[in-house]
Parts: C-alpha cells; sequence; structure tokens
C-alpha cells in the first residue's frame, strides 16, 4: 500500500514537471517568436526612416519652414536672445535658417558662440552654413581655420562637414580648383577618424573625382595640358575603374605624350570600343610610329602603322557608334485586352556614317522604376539586306511585349531602353525613350 501511494506521489511530480517544462519551453518560444518579430519589425521602421529621410525631404523642408515661421511669429525672440543662453540662441538660429533669414541666424548663432561650451562645434558648423549661404566664403573659411587642430572627434568631424560644404559651394558657382582643395581637406581630417563610415567616404570621394575632372577640362582649355594629366590622375587614383577618365587622359597624352596615351586606348578598346574615337586613336598611332621612326625604331613604328590597319577591321565588324545611328519610332501602341495593355513598338534606324553595315542586334529593355521588366533581343540588319551608308533607313522593326500592364496610369513609370551591337560584348546604349500615352508618333518624331 505505501509503495503504492508513493508511487503515485512520484508520478504526479514527474507530470507536474512535465507540465512546468512545457510551460516554460512555451513561453522560451513565445519569447523568442515576440524578440524576432520586434526586431523584424524595428528594422522595418528603421528602414523605413533611412527611406524617408531621402525620399520626404523636400516635403521636410517646407513643413519645417512653415513650423518655424508660426513660431517666429508667435514668440518674443528678442528676449530669447537678450538672454544670451546658449540652448535658446541656438534654438533661434536654428528658427531663422528654417526660414531662411541668414543674416538673423547668423547673429544667433554668434551669440550661442559667446556661450558655447567646450569642445561643442555645432554653432560654429551652423555658423559655417549660413555665412557660404550669403557668399560670405571668405568669412567662412577664417572661421574654420580659427578652430584649433587637435585630435577630437568631434572637431574633425566639425571640419569635415565644414568643407564639405565649402566645396559644394565652390562646386556650384564653378570654382572647380577651389572645390578639389576644400574636398582634399574634407577627405584629410576624415581619415583621421579610426571608424568611418563607408557612405562619407564615398561622398568625398564621389566630390573629389567630379571636381578633378571638372578643374581637368578647364586647365585644358587654357592649354596646360601636363597639369590637367595631373589632375586627371588624381582622379583616376580615386577611381582606377572611370573609363570616361582613363578616356580623357588618352586624349590629352595624345598630344602630350603618343606613346603614354596608346596604354590607355589599348584597355579602352578591350572594354569600351563604342565610347572611343578611333579617329584619335588613329592619330595617336601614327604620331607614335612617327616618334619611333626618329628614335631608329622602325619594328615599332610599323607595328604601330599595322595597328591602325587592324583597328579599322575592328571597328568596322565589332563597333557601333551612338552618332552614326538615329533611331525613329513610328508606332508605339497600346493595346487593351481583358483589362490589361500590352505594348507594340514599330521602329526604324537610319545609318549617317559614311560606312555600308552588315550586321546590327538590337535589345530593346522595358523598364520600371530602374529595374529590367522584358528584354527582346532581335537582329535588324544582316549580309541579305544591309544598312547602307549616308541616311539609309532599315524596313520597320515590330516590338511586342509580353508585360502585362493594368493601368494606363502605370504606363508613365515605364520607359524603354535600347542598345545596339555588331557584337554582344561591346553594347552601344542609345538612349532611353519615353512611352507616350498618345497612340500613334510620326517619324518626325524621335523621342529620346
Amino acid at each position: 500500500m505505501t509503495r503504492k501511494v508513493k508511487n503515485n506521489k512520484n508520478n504526479k511530480e514527474s507530470s507536474l514537471q512535465k507540465e512546468l517544462l512545457n510551460y516554460l519551453k512555451t513561453i522560451f518560444i513565445s519569447f523568442c517568436v515576440g524578440a524576432v518579430f520586434s526586431i523584424f519589425l524595428s528594422l522595418h521602421a528603421r528602414s523605413e526612416m533611412i527611406k524617408n529621410l531621402y525620399v520626404d525631404k523636400e516635403e521636410r523642408s517646407k513643413i519645417e519652414y512653415q513650423v518655424a515661421q508660426q513660431i517666429l511669429e508667435h514668440s518674443d525672440i528678442t528676449s530669447a536672445l537678450a538672454s544670451k543662453n546658449y540652448s535658446l540662441c541656438m534654438r533661434v538660429g536654428d528658427l531663422y535658417q528654417a526660414v531662411g533669414d541668414f543674416p538673423k541666424a547668423e547673429y544667433a548663432y554668434n551669440l550661442a558662440i559667446e556661450k558655447v561650451p567646450q569642445g561643442v562645434y555645432k554653432p560654429y558648423y551652423n555658423l559655417a552654413v549660413v555665412l557660404i549661404a550669403q557668399d560670405k566664403i571668405k568669412e567662412a573659411e577664417n572661421l574654420i581655420e580659427s578652430i584649433d587642430d587637435i585630435s577630437n572627434i568631434a572637431l574633425i568631424k566639425f571640419k569635415t562637414r565644414c568643407y564639405i560644404v565649402l566645396g559644394d559651394k565652390y562646386y556650384s558657382i564653378g570654382k572647380f580648383l577651389k572645390a578639389a582643395d576644400s574636398y582634399e581637406r574634407a577627405n584629410y581630417y576624415y581619415t583621421r577618424l579610426s571608424k568611418k563610415d563607408k557612405a562619407i567616404v564615398e561622398s568625398i570621394k564621389k566630390r573629389l573625382v567630379n571636381a578633378y575632372l571638372e578643374a581637368s577640362l578647364i586647365i585644358l582649355k587654357n592649354g596646360y595640358n601636363t597639369d590637367a594629366a595631373r589632375f586627371l590622375k588624381k582622379a583616376l587614383l580615386l577611381d582606377p575603374n572611370n573609363y570616361k577618365i582613363q578616356y580623357r587622359l588618352a586624349i590629352v597624352y595624345s598630344d602630350l605624350d603618343p606613346i603614354v596615351s596608346l596604354d590607355y586606348f589599348e584597355q579602352l578598346m578591350n572594354k569600351y570600343p563604342q565610347e572611343i574615337d578611333y579617329n584619335v586613336y588613329n592619330r595617336a598611332l601614327m604620331k607614335a610610329a612617327n616618334i619611333e621612326e626618329l628614335r631608329g625604331n622602325s619594328i615599332k613604328a610599323k607595328y604601330y602603322r599595322y595597328k591602325v590597319h587592324s583597328l579599322d577591321l575592328f571597328v568596322n565588324n565589332k563597333v557601333i557608334y551612338k552618332d552614326n545611328i538615329e533611331v525613329y519610332i513610328k508606332n508605339f501602341d497600346i493595346k487593351k485586352s481583358f483589362f490589361k495593355y500590352k505594348l507594340i513598338a514599330d521602329f526604324r534606324f537610319q545609318n549617317n556614317s559614311a560606312s555600308d553595315i552588315s550586321k546590327m542586334s538590337a535589345d530593346f529593355v522595358l523598364k520600371h522604376n530602374n529595374k529590367i521588366k522584358e528584354t527582346i533581343t532581335t537582329d535588324i540588319v544582316n549580309k541579305k539586306h544591309p544598312l547602307l551608308s549616308n541616311g539609309n533607313m532599315t524596313d520597320y522593326v515590330t516590338v511586342k511585349f509580353g508585360k502585362n500592364i493594368f493601368t494606363k496610369k502605370e504606363l508613365s513609370n515605364y520607359y524603354l531602353e535600347i542598345y545596339l551591337y555588331k557584337d554582344p560584348k561591346f553594347k552601344t546604349y542609345m538612349g532611353q525613350y519615353t512611352i507616350p500615352l498618345d497612340k500613334e508618333n510620326t517619324d518626325s518624331e524621335l523621342l529620346h
């Protein structure tokens, strides 16, 4: 009897333990699911917030302007400034800046600087911004340079931001050398930080490349080819795969040092021959051949002259140049069937070059919000039906897209990109074409 009671007791304890374990397991699973769900929601909210920061920037500026205006109209700003309280002066300065009253914002930030805590640089940055907005560029430069250079993270960030804003101002007024100098300073300070934001690093790099490119053009126009090449090389160091920089260097060196220019041209011809003016490349080859002839290196000279001939063959067989072909759209029909719209387009292509084309294909790429929705590839020209030189046109090429589009309004967000090529490795981008919502367009309407 006693043993039976004990067994019952043990069974009860065992079942209680199981129930407790199951209960704890359920709580743990619920907690994990809840945690995962919370993390997902927080990440989604963060992503939406970041997206809204960029998407609604203009809208937010309007709201900030309206709010600031309301506060300024119904507040005693004079007494707030008279108090010379740091926080109040900063808020007043922000309000004036939001409504575009930069002189009053400048006054408020100057008062804030009188009471600024040690190691705080926000009023200096805000003051620099409103000075630049008023074209008081020299004053802004003096302000930025007046702050001591110390290894302080807050100061490094302050200087970086200031020199970016200053560089943007110089760039906007066409002073590209000054802009490049400001961006170089921003880069100098930002590289001193141990932890860097990749987006900021890329942003500074992009600004520097653009400033160097624009500066090189102005220098080149003034006849200083060597200095132009120096700036282009600086740009290439930052963006080594940028074929536009390489091409510009090839052009500059075709006068400075034709043999050096050939190195750039050869790299480009292997990747982007459709972007290269092969007449310039030809001239560089002939100049290089003449130089080698004068040096007594006839074998090298002969090699360069042979390259001219092989280049002509390569271009004729492989390359389509954008300027040589004109694209026309005859019809762009929108067919409706069963509540869905289908796109059908008729294209013609005109050869404006001095050479016949015996082979040419096209990719018609339908895009929506920068995403490819459909690509149709078709042969346009072949040996039996060549496209003759000097204005000859192809027959109509009809392209039928399979993509279903459900509302006519949605069509306004679609567009078409056309690529022509003799060799699929070297496709030439002909342009972006909007889809007209009217039924028909004549040959005379060139839509790119």
